[in-house]
């Protein structure tokens, strides 16, 4: 059930997914020959440590980034391209847990992590076919009231006037499923390309003078008098600070902070191009999707009008064999009209998912390490916006950082040994509760 491999080895038998057929690869030159001394060290190659790279560049610093394979490897460039503002959790239960004040900072930085992103898009010219608008679609009755009740709440007190309700009729007008009871269209949301995201900023780090390592795995990281020693087989670093970048492919490399999260493998399935015209009788509007069940489905199209749909997860550190059919099963539910289309490309990645469901930042070893993690599948724009808040804290203006580094996460005991088989306890009765749902 278990192996000891590191997580991000286990993609490396893997066929090329749709995102990797899309992009040239970066391919970076830059190589790790030699011990080097630097200002910061980054290990990581997905938008959280690429963000890093940028706003830490920008301040002056010097900067290198060590990826164990390619940029965008990880969930980067593997999740559903789906670009959403504020958190994992609705800012109702966000104010529950943390109070209001502290939940309209987080909504605020939200708004920002989206923004960021479409600036960075167009300053840098990324080509990576940003759409406006994601669905929310309902699965169960309760949905309904609870999106009337989360369009009223978030006008009133965060003057938030982008949703749109969707009732049974409209839904389906909207989108070509029975399965649905009603919508809520985010307008403030988008959809986008992920990995042709995350090289386009790559490239913009390599702009601003960062060295990019690829194919460098991090083995350990120590401090050693006012520096941290980052050491791989292929040499040493020396860094001032060091940033841990790498999400649900964290393993041993921050000790015990791995068991603030649960890994999750979830995957994804590209089918063969229906054309625009097949693709709006399915989507009238070329909106992302995403439904209410605990275990949620998500879709959208390419920009070559393919169906990219997302959904199922497992909980073991081995991927399903055969994700084309783990994932068919779940589309064609939805649309039975793609029953006997084509399935070009499947692949899967690895989410950490924390138990609140909200990011975890913090500091190590006397403030020298910094990292971010557990973006709970809703990491797009929260990633970016990561690496805006390092670059802050650790140029010393910590107090947005803080929103973040301040909230308290719950570890799971003896995680190393539990965390998967108390989150795969909790995945077989929410799929028990989203059948009988249903």
């Amino acid at each position: 059930m278990f192996n000891k491999n590191q997580t991000y080895e286990q993609h490396d038998n893997e066929k090329i997914s749709f995102y990797r057929s899309s992009v040239e690869d970066l391919n970076s030159q830059d190589q790790l020959t030699s011990d080097i001394d630097v200002d910061i060290c980054i290990i990581g190659g997905g938008l959280t440590g690429i963000s890093s790279a940028i706003n830490l560049s920008k301040k002056g610093y010097s900067v290198i980034l060590c990826e164990a394979r390619k940029i965008g490897w990880g969930a980067s460039g593997r999740n559903g391209g789906q670009l959403g503002i504020g958190m994992r959790k609705d800012q109702f239960t966000i104010e529950k847990k943390l109070g209001l004040k502290h939940a309209k900072e987080l909504w605020s930085l939200g708004l920002e992590a989206v923004e960021d992103v479409k600036n960075l898009i167009k300053e840098n010219e990324i080509d990576c076919h940003l759409v406006n608008g994601v669905m929310s679609t309902a699965c169960f009755e309760k949905d309904i009231d609870e999106y009337k009740f989360e369009i009223e709440h978030m006008a009133k007190n965060y003057d938030f006037e982008g949703y749109k309700f969707f009732n049974k009729e409209k839904i389906r007008e909207e989108i070509n499923s029975k399965m649905y009871l009603a919508g809520l269209l985010n307008s403030g949301s988008y959809h986008l390309n992920p990995l042709k995201l995350t090289l386009g900023l790559a490239k913009v780090a390599q702009k601003n003078n960062v060295k990019i390592f690829e194919n460098t795995p991090i083995e350990k990281i120590k401090e050693e008098g006012d520096r941290v020693q980052v050491m791989s087989k292929k040499g040493l670093i020396r860094a001032n600070q060091v940033v841990v970048a790498c999400n649900g492919y964290l393993d041993s490399i921050l000790g015990s902070k791995k068991n603030k999260f649960m890994p999750i493998n979830n995957y994804v399935v590209a089918t063969e191009s229906l054309g625009e015209k097949r693709a709006r009788q399915i989507i009238k509007n070329n909106y992302a999707v995403c439904d209410t069940r605990f275990i949620i489905d998500y879709y959208r199209f390419s920009e070559d009008w393919r169906m990219i749909f997302g959904g199922g997860e497992t909980f073991t550190s081995n991927f399903v064999k055969n994700a084309t059919s783990f994932v068919s099963k779940r589309m064609t539910k939805v649309f039975p009209q793609l029953q006997n289309v084509k399935i070009d490309y499947s692949w899967g990645g690895t989410l950490a998912i924390t138990v609140n469901r909200l990011p975890h930042f913090g500091t190590l070893m006397n403030n020298k390490v910094s990292y971010a993690f557990g973006y709970s599948g809703h990491g797009l724009a929260l990633s970016v916006l990561a690496g805006k808040l390092i670059g802050e804290n650790i140029h010393g203006d910590h107090e947005r950082f803080k929103f973040f580094s301040d909230i308290n996460h719950m570890s799971i005991p003896l995680g190393s040994i539990f965390r998967r088989p108390i989150y795969s306890s909790a995945i077989l009765y929410y799929k028990i509760r989203d059948y009988l749902n249903s």
